[in-house]
């Protein structure tokens, strides 16, 4: 059987169509699985006492945040509050549901930290499994049981000046929505939807 030009064209143009798209979904694949493997890469600054206890679901959570390309926050900023303990109660990382409920608050930190150029100091408290929560005396709705709260201190910049900035980011930029808290040793800061001030 011989082939016109124009089907012979049709032919070539199929099966490499085919191949293509076939060959995209094989890459796809590849993509997703080096993504997760990657995951499991281990991340400077995080003890190894932390994977000893939750395991390798600390690394994911970290590479987590570093995808976040913060400018002034590491994933051990974040991280070690959830190792923290009350008495017999330790925290945890937060259920890999709610990982995304952190990325606003987290933005709001860092471009706070860019303007007001003061370095994070202390990430105090993040996530709080409802049991740790009890064990602080957390209010019962906290905002940090959802992961998306964060107390906070910055260097050299007391609790009253990174509320006022904070503040500014919210009423004057409109950077977002959510809870201000004053607080003597840090700032909360929450990324609720409404805005509360206390």
């Amino acid at each position: 059987m011989q082939y016109t030009k124009r089907q012979y064209l049709k032919t070539v143009a199929f099966t490499t169509s085919s191949f293509l798209i076939g060959n995209q979904s094989v890459n796809s694949g590849n993509w997703f699985s080096n993504k997760f493997k990657n995951n499991k890469e281990k991340v400077p600054g995080i003890p190894q006492s932390r994977i000893d206890l939750e395991g390798e679901v600390v690394y994911k959570y970290a590479h987590y945040i570093l995808d976040l390309n913060l400018k002034n926050i590491t994933p051990q900023m974040v991280i070690a509050p959830h190792f923290k303990k009350r008495g017999t109660v330790q925290n945890t990382l937060p259920p890999k549901e709610m990982w995304n409920k952190m990325k606003p608050t987290l933005l709001v930190i860092d471009a706070l930290s860019e303007s007001m150029g003061s370095p994070i100091n202390d990430i105090v408290s993040a996530y709080r499994s409802p049991t740790y929560n009890r064990a602080v005396r957390g209010k019962s709705r906290s905002y940090h049981m959802s992961n998306q709260a964060v107390d906070v201190t910055f260097k050299k910049a007391n609790p009253w000046r990174v509320a006022k900035a904070v503040r500014h980011l919210r009423d004057k930029e409109k950077e977002f929505k959510g809870g201000i808290g004053t607080y003597s040793g840090f700032v909360h800061i929450d990324t609720r939807g409404q805005n509360v001030n206390w």
